[in-house]
């Protein structure tokens, strides 16, 4: 994923860093994605994936190494919040809203005035009998739905999901993968990471992957 022009990758990690307490978990990370990609992060537990989301996301930040949005860096970028989308192990849902609330809150939270398509949302997420239900009464399941159907409307181009098939059946995977794909041929990006390959999955043909344990050799020697 290399740009072979002068044009600055839309997304771009050049030798970050990243610790958890006095443990180095990787270093010298460089990457680059552009839109239409999906970048799969690997790595054994504990090796950094989430923290290496979460500094993409720029909910955690490193001294060592920056992370660019077309050419900027994010700290820096004004527009790059309203750019991306993060969803981790907690979806984010208020638990006291129903579906339709918590869909409703968010819509108007990513500048989207017309609602009517929030009942449409939970119909395609199979969720339309869970609308009137609090999020707290949903099980892992349905709040990982619940937490996709978000996703349908957001103007966000890149996605940050950190383990996004975890508790979800089949049928859920398949709706999600099917829903990716339909974000990345319109132009989108994504980084997640999963616990099991993709190359058989309908991302596949824009997939890449990161294995964090590349960047980890290095401080075995150091």
């Amino acid at each position: 994923m290399s740009q072979t022009n002068d044009t600055p990758a839309m997304l771009a990690i050049n030798n970050l860093e990243c610790s958890r307490g006095d443990r180095t978990l990787f270093r010298q990370l460089s990457y680059s994605i552009n839109a239409g990609q999906c970048l799969h992060i690997v790595g054994a537990n504990g090796s950094g994936k989430t923290t290496l989301l979460r500094s993409v996301a720029g909910l955690v930040y490193s001294p060592k190494g920056k992370i660019q949005w077309q050419g900027e860096n994010i700290q820096s970028n004004p527009s790059y919040q309203s750019t991306m989308i993060y969803l981790g192990h907690s979806e984010g849902l208020k638990n006291e809203l129903t579906s339709v609330e918590n869909l409703e809150f968010y819509s108007c939270l990513d500048g989207h005035s017309d609602q009517s398509h929030v009942d449409g949302d939970l119909a395609q997420m199979g969720i339309l009998e869970c609308a009137d239900l609090t999020a707290n009464k949903l099980s892992f399941g349905q709040r990982r739905r619940l937490a996709f159907a978000r996703l349908l409307h957001s103007k966000a181009k890149l996605w940050i999901l950190d383990e996004p098939f975890t508790g979800i059946d089949d049928a859920g995977r398949a709706l999600i993968e099917t829903i990716c794909v339909e974000h990345l041929d319109a132009q989108g990006m994504i980084l997640l990471t999963n616990h099991r390959t993709l190359s058989q999955s309908r991302l596949a043909p824009s997939l890449a992957v990161l294995d964090l344990m590349d960047f980890q050799s290095s401080l075995d020697h150091s």
